[in-house]
């Protein structure tokens, strides 16, 4: 089957945190109309509770193996060991970027990795594993107290970057998303016992040298 979504948000839930889930619905809004430009699917992104109750859900992993990429909105308590979910999502599109950066057949492209950290806030404590590996966007510098984010200029360039990252990445593997998605009903996330020992590698203290967006 072809790619049903150009990327996949992975957030944390914060149900305690009015800013948080703004930046989420600001960011989603923003780069759902800069992607409508260029790509028919619509993104992906829980807002409507699938992780209530059966927390892990299989639409989710289903969702989550027909994207094309995934956007990882960090803080500090993404890679939570209580609330494991943000880490099972990172580990499952880990394991299909292996999988399919493998099939592309030029070394440049593979180069184009298919997980897009955005920084909200946190990025000294970002794992070591992400920040001197990953090209990442930093949010930080923004005031996410104004209800004018979506209409900062900033904002909109940094908008238009990432959805550009993600239409990069949709046209690396729509000619081979037919092979690439075909058993995606039965992919699954890792389960609690296989994600603890992983996170506690990948929580471990960041390098003093790190790798950082321009």
């Amino acid at each position: 089957m072809p790619f049903q979504h150009p990327c996949f948000i992975s957030y944390r839930n914060h149900d305690q945190s009015e800013i948080a889930e703004r930046f989420i619905t600001d960011l989603c809004e923003a780069l759902r109309n800069e992607l409508a430009l260029r790509i028919e699917e619509d993104l992906f992104v829980d807002r409507e509770g699938l992780r209530a109750g059966a927390l892990y859900n299989p639409a989710l992993a289903r969702a989550l193996c027909q994207s094309a990429c995934m956007i990882v909105v960090y803080t500090p308590t993404y890679f939570s060991k209580r609330h494991t979910y943000c880490a099972r999502e990172y580990r499952a599109m880990e394991a299909l970027e292996q999988l399919r950066l493998g099939r592309l057949q030029r070394r440049l492209d593979r180069e184009h990795g298919l997980i897009i950290p955005i920084v909200l806030r946190g990025e000294d404590l970002m794992p070591g594993a992400i920040k001197n590996n990953r090209h990442y966007y930093t949010f930080e510098r923004f005031s996410l107290t104004s209800r004018s984010l979506a209409r900062n200029a900033t904002f909109e360039r940094e908008i238009r970057n990432i959805a550009a990252a993600v239409h990069s990445r949709w046209q690396l593997f729509v000619p081979i998303a037919d092979a690439i998605t075909c058993d995606c009903d039965a992919f699954d996330l890792p389960s609690e016992a296989e994600i603890q020992p992983w996170l506690d590698q990948m929580i471990q203290p960041t390098s003093p040298f790190p790798f950082r967006a321009g």
